[in-house]
């Protein structure tokens, strides 16, 4: 029974279930803005769960198609991919008739950013063999995916102050901190890997993996609005957790234990559901 439901969750896991929950939970977080009390289109923050499955189903296909997958993830997605292709295409006949229930800002950033997703993938394809692209990928990912988190809840909002995006910039780099601490412990494991981590090197990785927990500490006390300040506390303990799992390498690197963990960092936003 364990060994079923381990199983289970393992599954879950390499669908990016977790990735898809941190982004719906933290979408929600910046629906709230400015005041707790902004109002939350469930519409939007279900599209935006779905084309967040989407984009990270279709990543590790593309990547099975440049070369041979390298690890358990993509051999998941390598063993399932007819499913998995099934299974784009009717998330996009969801989407589309989700896409009538959106407020009509929400649909223009959701066309803009597709654009955006279309050039991504396009130079994904094109230069995916350049070293310098392996290198700075991390950063494509993580400005994309913040972009999606944070601008499909504030296109609908106006009259946002600096701190807003204050709080948003900061969510952006607690992820691009996330994904370099995953690049560092991907390049232990495959020293051949070309990624970020690899091209700052240890030292310089750990200054901005700590500059990043600075900053968030920081901007608690930037402003005295306390649905804010309850946010950027938030995400001063997402950078904090985040920090402990770079240290901890030693006991996390088995199994990709670190990953599931630092997945589960962007859960945190449900905090504020109680507090």
């Amino acid at each position: 029974m364990v060994e079923g439901k381990n199983s289970f969750l393992k599954t879950l896991h390499y669908l990016s279930f977790d990735v898809v929950l941190g982004a719906v939970v933290s979408n929600w977080m910046f629906w709230k803005i400015p005041n707790e009390n902004g109002a939350v289109n469930l519409p939007s923050i279900l599209v935006l769960g779905i084309c967040t499955w989407i984009i990270y189903i279709l990543d590790r296909l593309l990547d099975n198609i440049k070369s041979e997958p390298k690890d358990a993830r993509h051999q998941f997605h390598f063993q399932h991919q007819y499913y998995l292709q099934l299974c784009i295409i009717i998330l996009f006949f969801i989407v589309a008739i989700l896409a009538f229930f959106l407020p009509k800002n929400v649909i223009y950033f959701g066309i803009a950013l597709s654009v955006l997703i279309l050039i991504y993938f396009y130079i994904l394809q094109k230069k995916s063999k350049s070293a310098n692209y392996q290198h700075f990928k991390e950063i494509f990912t993580s400005a994309i995916y913040s972009i999606c988190v944070v601008g499909s809840a504030f296109s609908a909002k106006s009259n946002l102050d600096w701190q807003a995006y204050l709080a948003g910039f900061v969510f952006f780099l607690l992820v691009l901190q996330s994904i370099l601490i995953f690049s560092f412990y991907e390049s232990q494991a495959y020293p051949k890997t070309k990624n970020l981590a690899k091209k700052l090197g240890k030292t310089n990785c750990t200054f901005l993996i700590l500059g990043v927990l600075l900053l968030s500490f920081i901007s608690i006390f930037s402003n005295d609005n306390l649905y804010l300040q309850k946010v950027f506390f938030i995400e001063a303990l997402m950078a904090f957790y985040s920090v402990l799992i770079y240290f901890f390498q030693a006991k996390l690197a088995k199994n990709e234990n670190y990953r599931w963990l630092g997945e589960m960092v962007f859960w945190m936003p449900l905090v504020l559901i109680f507090f």
